[in-house]
């Protein structure tokens, strides 16, 4: 019985500390959304209300884009039809990411609710500044 405590104890602790931990990094990626500009960086897109937040979005050359699911119920895909690239369907919760390497506009939209408007487009601009 003392052992079986002693388990739930410890088992108890590890997950506080991997909610802490993941709640941190969740907290840092927040952040770091608000700066697109930076390259290398990771921005993220929400996937909402059947529509992409936000829906245009312009970032520079080595930026990877993290599209995520945060409906309840609804699937959706990113679907980039000039370069037939997909991420396949997202279930709730689900995320899918890209680098983008190459400047340019880049659009696309989930194949299932396109017709719904939820398009999105991606613009990819030089990493250098004139400091």
């Amino acid at each position: 019985m003392q052992t079986r405590k002693r388990l739930l104890t410890t088992l108890g602790t590890s997950l506080l500390a991997i909610l802490l931990t993941g709640g941190a990094a969740q907290a840092d990626n927040e952040n770091d959304s608000d700066k697109a500009e930076t390259e290398g960086k990771v921005v993220e897109i929400e996937m909402v209300n059947n529509r992409f937040e936000p829906e245009e979005l312009e970032v520079t050359v080595g930026t990877t884009v993290r599209w995520v699911n945060v409906e309840r119920r609804s699937n959706h895909d990113i679907y980039f039809p000039e370069e037939e690239i997909a991420s396949g369907r997202l279930f709730p919760e689900e995320s899918w990411e890209r680098t983008f390497e190459e400047e340019g506009t880049y659009e696309y939209y989930c194949q299932p609710h396109e017709n719904r408007g939820m398009v999105g487009v991606i613009r990819v601009v030089g990493g250098e500044e004139d400091n």
